[in-house]
């Protein structure tokens, strides 16, 4: 009985040590499904953007690819540096020059788990922008997996392109203004001094917003998440923290298996799903990822945190000195009643 037992314990181990875990077949071969279309689709007219630190470009980059700076698509003003430039025809503009156009087939390219990268989810970013601009063919991968799997490419840069006008029917950009109507109707205990009169509180939820599911999602670390949110502002405000990371595989392509998750936290595809980070690149990168996936309605809050503290300081004291000149307006007029 005791060697049977001994057999039949051996042969479950056997059998476990056989098994590979079905996930990891899965995911390895959704990779080399990738890289394999990478090879074949391939052409001189793919546009590979490179959106590492000029230094490492410069030190090894791959053949015909293009190096990008997230800002220099952003608004040029220090508060407000994740909103995309006003003026989309400066963005595609640039873009054209690089022989973009909405048909392109685009590549961005970037480090996904780098501790030390001075801001994350630039990749994701770039990838956000274009799509913003209506080019509707782009793919986020691993600098160094792309650098080691696909080979052969020409140095030679793309052909420029016409000027072309961005599309904006799928825009997903939130900016303050915005972004302070569609949280304002929740009632939660934000100050937001443009919004003074009983008129304008009662019709903010409008249009595709007003009768929609929301969700609010910070993507930044757990950490930062704790240290300072909006949850600050009102501890009972429903923001969720999924750090961006998630969102996307070691290999910078976009993690389908995420989809369990959201579903498990009552996140569906046509719910709204507001995303927020400091700048605006990593929820930028989510906000790509997302739409990707099916979430159509997934929007970045652009500016992030840092522009959502300047707005409201800026508001309080343009509203204190339009208050105090309204104060100042009421005394004169009950002086010259008197």
């Amino acid at each position: 009985m005791v060697l049977k037992s001994v057999f039949l314990i051996l042969a479950v181990v056997i059998f476990n040590a056989c098994q590979v875990k079905p996930t990891h077949v899965t995911e390895k071969k959704a990779v080399q499904a990738n890289i394999q279309e990478l090879r074949t689709k391939l052409n001189k007219n793919t546009v590979i953007l490179d959106t590492r630190d000029a230094v490492e470009f410069y030190v090894s980059k791959v053949p015909g690819s293009i190096l990008v700076e997230w800002k220099d698509f952003s608004m040029n003003i220090p508060s407000a540096e994740g909103v995309l430039d006003n003026d989309p025809l400066n963005i595609t503009r640039r873009l054209a020059l690089w022989g973009i156009s909405p048909e392109s087939e685009v590549i961005v390219l970037g480090k996904v788990f780098e501790k030390d990268q001075t801001q994350p989810g630039k990749f994701g970013r770039v990838a956000w922008m274009l799509k913003e601009m209506g080019v509707t063919n782009v793919k986020t991968f691993n600098y160094d997996l792309f650098k080691r799997e696909v080979f052969g490419l020409n140095e030679a840069l793309p052909e420029n392109k016409d000027f072309w006008m961005p599309v904006v029917d799928t825009r997903s950009e939130i900016k303050f203004d915005e972004f302070q109507r569609i949280i304002y109707p929740f009632n939660y205990q934000f100050k937001f001094y443009t919004l003074s009169r009983l008129d304008e509180k009662a019709g903010l939820r409008v249009g595709r917003f007003k009768n929609s599911k929301i969700h609010f999602i910070d993507v930044r670390s757990e950490k930062e998440f704790k240290d300072v949110s909006l949850k600050s502002l009102d501890e009972n405000f429903p923001l969720e923290n999924i750090s961006w990371e998630q969102f996307y595989t070691p290999e910078g392509i976009v993690n389908f298996d995420l989809k369990k998750t959201l579903k498990s936290r009552g996140i569906e595809e046509g719910d709204v799903i507001i995303l927020i980070s400091t700048h605006g690149v990593r929820s930028g990168a989510v906000t790509f990822a997302l739409r990707e996936m099916g979430y159509t309605e997934a929007r970045n809050f652009s500016g992030g945190y840092n522009y959502l503290d300047n707005s409201m300081n800026l508001e309080k004291q343009i509203n204190s000195a339009f208050f105090e000149k309204e104060k100042q307006n009421r005394r004169k007029k009950v002086r010259r009643k008197k």
